[in-house]
């Protein structure tokens, strides 16, 4: 019986640890006006309630091992002393491991703004030691460790001397009680009488996310991450008749490609094409520029004014390696390159209608090219070289001051690139991909920076004055040295020959947003495009300010200005500056929203909720979603999935 109610009290004591870790979470981030308003009470209190019985039914899992194991050594007639190490040693492990991943989830909410999602197994696929690196200078990863260490001990210390003092007995009394509590932990383990056992699908209380967020604990949220992650490593061979059908309603095409049209005088003129995929290069920093006293623009600014520069605008994911492989291979896994089908050569890529044209195609990083084992990825599908920070010190042995442990600086891998560009001896495709606007947000010493203003971030993101300091002036390093390269470019006899363009691989992470309002905002990225005079001129090109655009219509848009008669893989995405666009195809696309001329719709709610745009970056009140158009979104993701299986497996 003294098993049953030590086991019942330490039940009480991880719920009470659940419950003021939920609030914790709740006073941290959300804001007042969330918590204030009368319309969000209901859900406020569904979230409590279902947060409740998510945190029984983890907490019955945990607590049955020890339990079972317990109560068989028990049954056996183990002495007490066996019986409370047992019980105790157990209930500390499995302690540690729930009140940590729960305090983790803390963490990973305040840097990502969303409870604990497949991208947490880039600890893992990532660089594992520039990650604790980082994870050690941003977050009290010791006193964290020590209040995980303190709050397991408790319940197991408190276990072991009960037990231990305990007389050891097979009573019909302890027996009937065993019996009582393994089906109250049954039944806690599947969270309802009447419907399916408790899961994700339950999670959903309101229609905004910051409150669905906090229903699951950390374990749990964790359990749901891998789930999802398994099933995104799967590939299978695919029907093609579901995939003509999808094409037909998604697009009003059966083919799977498209073609740029005839262009004479690109033919005859292959321009060099510069694209840079930049860290961090968010949104949410950019709405906060303003020049002369928060300037996070740099030496950009004036490019931005007088070339294209596309602010409705989002990334294909909230993830570099995500973002990166979804715009170059058309990847609906972020650990491809690190897959078992890393070594499958795909057909179709976003650089294979340059090399079918006679580009020679170029990946520069100021990182390591190693980092997700892209080096040998780019290669094996057809890139002709690959450099990053070796290149770069070794070329500028300046280089090797700015070293850190995500790479070289930036300028470096621009002025690389400008080296290749007047050396070239064929036209050229460069990709690159910065690091230097990363955490822990450090500029090199010897940048002078713009004046910014910290107090912009305040209460958003940053520590203290000294960190926001340095975010905002990380952030206008980066797209300085961009626009350094864009300058040297625009001097030189190369003006009239290359095409730059730059986007950011996602939002600067960690910021708190007003939600709805900035839904749209706190995923949207940039799109600056350079295009020189005669190209525009052969090509027709119009800027539309307030077009609507994401990753897929980069390389449309490239392939548009630079190549004529160009096959390529049709994912929906447009050339942004064409005059004349088909009205399915304006629109954005992120793994997490979808935005149209008519409203921006959070994809991470099921079912979807649409909110009507109140001006060009921000949305307002929550209004009905069509069917047709739900079924066009749930179509269009179900479409990545298909190509992707396709472009692996084929189909059946």
């Amino acid at each position: 019986m003294s098993l049953t109610l030590l086991t019942i009290g330490i039940f009480i004591y991880f719920m009470v640890f659940c419950f003021a870790h939920r609030q914790w979470m709740k006073a941290s981030f959300l804001s007042q006006e969330i918590v204030q308003n009368s319309s969000n009470q209901a859900a406020l209190k569904r979230m409590q309630i279902l947060g409740i019985r998510f945190d029984l039914k983890m907490v019955a899992e945990f607590l049955a091992v020890p339990y079972l194991i317990t109560s068989f050594l028990q049954f056996l007639d183990f002495s007490s002393d066996i019986l409370a190490w047992t019980y105790a040693i157990i209930t500390f492990v499995l302690g540690f491991i729930f009140v940590g991943f729960c305090i983790g989830n803390y963490y990973y909410y305040k840097t990502y703004n969303t409870y604990f999602d497949t991208f947490i197994f880039a600890f893992f696929e990532d660089d594992t030691k520039a990650v604790m690196q980082n994870m050690w200078d941003d977050y009290p990863i010791a006193r964290s460790t020590l209040a995980t260490f303190i709050l397991a001990l408790i319940p197991a210390w408190l276990s072991y001397g009960i037990l231990s003092d305990s007389p050891v007995g097979n009573s019909w009394e302890s027996i009937t009680s065993s019996i009582v509590m393994l089906v109250l932990c049954v039944l806690a383990i599947r969270g309802t009488l009447k419907s399916k056992p408790l899961n994700k699908l339950h999670a959903q209380v309101s229609s905004l996310k910051t409150i669905n967020y906090l229903v699951p604990n950390g374990v749990m949220a964790l359990m749901w991450a891998i789930k999802d992650h398994r099933k995104a490593s799967h590939f299978a061979a695919v029907s093609a008749a579901e995939g003509e059908q999808l094409r037909e309603d998604l697009f009003q095409q059966k083919a799977m490609t498209c073609h740029t049209p005839n262009n004479t005088f690109l033919a005859e003129n292959r321009p060099h094409v510069v694209f840079s995929l930049m860290e961090s290069f968010g949104g949410n920093i950019l709405a906060l520029d303003k020049e002369g006293e928060n300037d996070v623009l740099g030496t950009l600014r004036p490019h931005t004014q007088q070339d294209y520069f596309f602010r409705r605008f989002l990334s294909y994911s909230n993830g570099t390696a995500s973002s990166l492989l979804g715009q170059c291979f058309y990847s609906i896994n972020e650990n491809l390159s690190q897959s078992t089908e890393q070594k499958t050569h795909l057909a179709h890529t976003a650089f294979k209608p340059y090399l079918d044209k006679g580009y020679k195609v170029i990946f520069v990083t100021s990182g390591n090219a190693m980092w997700r084992s892209l080096s040998t990825y780019f290669i094996e599908q057809g890139f002709h070289e690959v450099y990053d920070q070796n290149t770069l010190i070794d070329t500028f042995p300046e280089a090797k001051d700015t070293l850190s442990y995500w790479g070289v600086a930036d300028e470096f891998a621009f002025k690389f690139a400008e080296k290749c560009l007047k050396e070239a001896k064929e036209p050229l495709f460069i990709y690159i991909l910065t690091v230097t606007n990363h955490p822990p947000y450090k500029a090199p010493e010897s940048y002078e920076p713009y004046p910014v203003n910290p107090q912009t971030l305040e209460g958003r993101l940053g520590e203290n004055t000294k960190e926001r300091k340095n975010i905002l002036t990380a952030y206008q390093y980066a797209t300085s040295c961009l626009g350094n390269f864009v300058t040297q470019i625009k001097q030189s006899d190369l003006k009239e020959r290359v095409i730059i363009g730059a986007s950011g691989d996602h939002h600067l992470r960690g910021m708190t947003y007003r939600m709805p309002e900035e839904l749209f905002l706190s995923y949207s990225v940039p799109f600056y495009l350079y295009v020189p005079t005669t190209i525009v001129e052969k090509t027709g090109a119009v800027f539309d300010l307030k077009r609507l655009g994401s990753h897929k219509d980069i390389f449309p848009t490239l392939y548009a200005m630079s190549l004529s008669d160009a096959e390529y893989w049709n994912l929906g995405g447009r050339n942004i500056l064409a005059q004349n666009q088909p009205e399915w195809s304006k629109f954005a696309y992120n793994v997490c929203i979808y935005a149209d001329q008519e409203h921006v719709v959070d994809l991470q709610q099921i079912p979807y909720v649409a909110y009507q745009w109140e001006n060009d970056l921000l949305v307002k009140k929550p209004h009905t979603l069509s069917e047709a158009k739900a079924k066009w979104i749930s179509e269009y993701n179900e479409y990545w999935s298909w190509q992707m299986n396709y472009l692996l497996k084929g189909t059946k």
